[in-house]
């Protein structure tokens, strides 16, 4: 997760997920909470904070995380499912009900990623039993959205590799050094009659959160898998160390105000697979299931 203020520049660009709790701080009782004291907190770009991520006539992910009466995000004790209704505003029709199921690491914040479609653009509003108050949400129209979307063609253009930095210093900022994912560049592995996956993440700015595990699992996954796909790693910024916040080439080229974000695309270089924002093994497992 980032929330760092050399991040708010290109219309607040590259937001964290701290959403609307108004910090990392994690805190925990440890024990159960009663779910009528918790709200919903969201862990994504929802229109309101930050240029929406989300478009119509397609299904859409928004992950959640519950929020306690002090209003920090709850890191033990959370169900193993909430249930959610997501209404549009302007025509009070339902276009979601049901439940969604908890997903992240251990030793991280627990979220919970809510798939629904929404019809037309407008504004949303998300509620959950048993849950104080409501989230509201804005929906573009597909061409008003810049992020690559399921469907399409994925972008190629360099990366840096241990061979060639391209001026991106350091080349992964994961704090043990570069991890294993930075032996070919992008657009070598999209001119292979393979499968690809991108991670673009900052490791250094994203430790303890939902986003913070998302490196470690493509690196597992890598090793798990070996040459059936290629996995890459791309950081976001510049060079940190110097304090150049300066976004990297491949946050520009996939239209990105966000990270951590992970695009799968088939051995034809068509995206089959996205997650944005949190993920954990179970989603990313499922990501790369959509290539293999």
């Amino acid at each position: 997760m980032i929330t760092n203020k050399f991040l708010l520049s290109r219309r607040h660009a590259l937001v964290g997920i701290a959403g609307f709790t108004g910090g990392l701080i994690l805190t925990s009782c440890g024990n159960k909470e009663d779910s009528k004291s918790l709200s919903l907190g969201a862990r994504f770009a929802d229109g309101f904070q930050a240029p929406t991520v989300f478009t119509s006539g397609s299904p859409q992910r928004a992950p959640y995380v519950l929020i306690n009466e002090e209003g920090w995000p709850l890191s033990e004790g959370a169900p193993d499912s909430i249930n959610l209704h997501v209404k549009e505003v302007s025509s009070e029709e339902t276009i979601f009900e049901g439940k969604v199921s908890r997903h992240g690491e251990r030793g991280v914040i627990p979220y919970f990623p809510l798939i629904f479609n929404p019809p037309r653009s407008g504004e949303y509003k998300v509620e959950g039993e048993g849950l104080i108050g409501h989230h509201r949400l804005l929906v573009a129209q597909p061409s008003d959205i810049k992020l690559i979307q399921i469907g399409q063609k994925m972008p190629s253009l360099q990366t840096p590799t241990m061979q060639n930095n391209l001026q991106i210093n350091p080349i992964c900022t994961k704090s043990s050094g570069p991890c294993i994912l930075h032996k070919e560049s992008l657009d070598e592995s999209l001119s292979k009659p393979t499968p690809t996956a991108l991670l673009i993440s900052a490791p250094q700015f994203c430790q303890t959160d939902v986003c913070g595990p998302a490196l470690d699992i493509l690196v597992k996954q890598s090793e798990l898998l070996g040459e059936k796909l290629s996995i890459i790693h791309a950081e976001v910024f510049k060079e940190p160390e110097n304090q150049n916040f300066s976004v990297t080439p491949v946050v520009e080229a996939f239209g990105l105000t966000f990270e951590p974000s992970l695009i799968v695309a088939n051995s034809e270089n068509v995206v089959t697979g996205i997650l944005h924002f949190a993920m954990d093994t179970e989603e990313v497992s499922a990501a790369l299931s959509t290539v293999l």
